[in-house]
């Protein structure tokens, strides 16, 4: 996910001898600085233990797939069902450094991770959940009201024109830009998987917005099959843009810098949707 970079603690000893054996941990860089690795074993903090057992629920029976790689998770030895000590869970490592502008290798790994994903039904952790990710995404969806300032409301207003169309819902990996990881000889593999029920048409869409941050060229090629990108790529920048206020209000991001990031975000996605109406 898109945001600024945060710290943690580091995991609590339980978290740590239930998890790691014991082993040391140290912070991993990247993404919002909260998770740590331990020999094999990557700890994040567990955003509830409701949503954790969902998403290791989720991985730990998933079919393997020569096409991508991804995390399986750690379940502690003294309680099985649960997936979190001491507000952590655990993840297994897997090899790779994020290249987020290899767009095309990153929504083709994300194409057959979906497809893996796909019989699995919708669960009410994605209408419980609400985090600032989430409210955003219901904000794009039109599931709730936009209550921003108006400054984001003129952001947004081009983008929520139109009703989001028809497509399957299904679950899906909606931050995926960041968390491919690619690795020599290897499947690219994924990891902190953050699922919504939406389609995968949205997911890759989202990774044509998150482009904004990673490249100034912009390119639209690795997305020409995507089905109905255009209108899912404003929902995409609509829930970007939506996040920064969230944000904001939640965890204290400065308020000039969410507004600058809403406003590279609309450009992006402007010149995005001129170049998508030219190839039509």
């Amino acid at each position: 996910m898109i945001a600024d970079t945060q710290t943690s603690a580091p995991p609590t000893p339980g978290a740590l001898a239930g998890f790691a054996g014991g082993q040391s941990a140290y912070r991993l860089a990247g993404g919002m600085g909260v998770a740590w690795r331990a020999g094999d074993i990557v700890l994040k903090p567990s955003p509830s233990s409701e949503e954790a057992r969902y998403v290791a629920e989720t991985h730990f029976g998933l079919r393997d797939t020569s096409e991508c790689r991804f995390q399986r998770p750690v379940a502690p030895p003294h309680a099985l069902g649960d997936w979190e000590i001491d507000g952590w869970a655990a993840w297994r490592w897997i090899e790779g450094e994020p290249a987020p502008e290899r767009a095309r290798e990153i929504v083709l790994a994300a194409r057959a991770y979906h497809n893996l994903l796909s019989p699995l039904p919708v669960d009410p952790i994605f209408s419980s959940r609400n985090d600032p990710w989430a409210r955003a995404d219901r904000v794009a969806w039109g599931e709730v009201s936009a209550d921003y300032p108006a400054d984001y409301l003129a952001l947004l207003a081009p983008l929520l024109a139109d009703p989001p169309p028809l497509l399957r819902r299904q679950v899906v990996h909606a931050d995926l830009t960041g968390n491919v990881v690619f690795a020599s000889g290897l499947a690219p593999g994924i990891i902190d998987p953050t699922l919504y029920w939406r389609p995968v048409e949205f997911a890759e869409a989202i990774v044509l917005v998150d482009q904004s941050w990673f490249t100034s060229a912009l390119d639209i090629a690795p997305f020409a099959d995507t089905p109905a990108i255009a209108p899912m790529l404003r929902l995409a920048a609509a829930r970007r843009i939506a996040e920064q206020p969230e944000q904001v209000a939640a965890n204290g991001k400065c308020a000039a810098d969410a507004f600058a990031v809403a406003r590279q975000i609309a450009s992006w996605a402007e010149a995005a949707l001129n170049c998508l109406g030219s190839a039509n």
